[in-house]
């Protein structure tokens, strides 16, 4: 068998955005790669807390995650195996700015997305996206990082913010990835993490530990963040719903999220299937949920 380990995306890659759990054809390929060898590594810009719900991967089991986009790894358990905190410098310089231009701010802890600037903003949006794991406590207090430090941030910019940021804080080199669709005003969605972190850097991390090469590695990504994780990879595949700077990084694009694209996959690779590929169906937007 060429390949070890399936890193997969969350959302609209392994669940479509706005549904709770995984279609019963990618809860039973999962399975069935695991039944003869293969680890599954859930790869997302989700912190530990928003992934350990019970049956919120309707019977999947990963064998490891790697989270916060990449700057945190774990197994199964929870058990930190890498991890790239955040700085002071850098949490503050953050703070700073959004608190000066009342932008929501969230920091991603391991117990619980922590809102440090408009909770109530980011707490509607959660709200009505209705995402299983998605949602944040009111840090406002702003204490939350003196028993620890975040491994990754989010934030709501309108257009022209992150230039302003850049041209204060460029010195921090912090990485902003833009996730999700564009507001009705322009605004954007962004992670964040340390200079140099992002999938890929949580996958070869993982990859380390395990004593595998990247080259035995498959991630199955579509959108901005799985950028680094797709290009690491020994094959990068892109979902046909995915954004055009995911489809450039990957080596290939498979199947809609909607038409069970990895579950197909995953039978190429392990089981001698046949080629996964897109289809011609036309499913719309794979954010509409949040876009609306």
């Amino acid at each position: 068998m060429q390949y070890k380990i399936l890193a997969s995306d969350y959302d609209n890659t392994l669940v479509p955005f706005g549904e709770n759990q995984p279609r019963p054809a990618m809860v039973k390929a999962v399975k069935k790669l695991q039944a003869v060898g293969g680890k599954f590594v859930l790869s997302t810009g989700r912190a530990w807390s928003a992934i350990n719900r019970k049956g919120q991967l309707g019977g999947i089991r990963f064998d490891y995650a790697i989270t916060c986009n990449g700057a945190c790894v774990v197994d199964k358990n929870g058990t930190i195996v890498a991890e790239h905190p955040m700085t002071n410098e850098e949490m503050y310089a953050l703070v700073d700015f959004c608190e000066d231009y009342n932008y929501p701010l969230q920091f991603d802890f391991k117990d619980a997305y922590y809102a440090y600037c408009e909770y109530d903003i980011l707490h509607k949006y959660y709200d009505q996206m209705n995402s299983v794991g998605l949602d944040c406590v009111d840090g406002e207090d702003q204490d939350r990082h003196l028993i620890d430090m975040p491994h990754a941030a989010f934030c709501i910019f309108p257009e022209g913010a992150l230039e302003r940021f850049n041209e204060k804080y460029d010195h921090l080199g912090l990485h902003f990835m833009q996730v999700g669709g564009q507001l009705p005003d322009g605004s954007h969605f962004y992670d964040i993490v340390r200079s140099g972190i992002d999938k890929g850097a949580g996958l070869a991390d993982l990859c380390q530990k395990m004593g595998l090469s990247l080259a035995e590695a498959v991630a199955a990504g579509d959108s901005a963040n799985d950028v680094g994780m797709l290009k690491a990879a020994g094959l990068g595949c892109c979902m046909s719903n995915g954004t055009d700077e995911a489809k450039a990084a990957a080596d290939r694009v498979i199947g809609d999220v909607r038409e069970d694209g990895l579950a197909a996959l995953i039978e190429e690779l392990w089981f001698d299937g046949p080629k996964a590929e897109p289809s011609d169906r036309s499913f719309g937007s794979a954010w509409e949920t949040m876009e609306r």
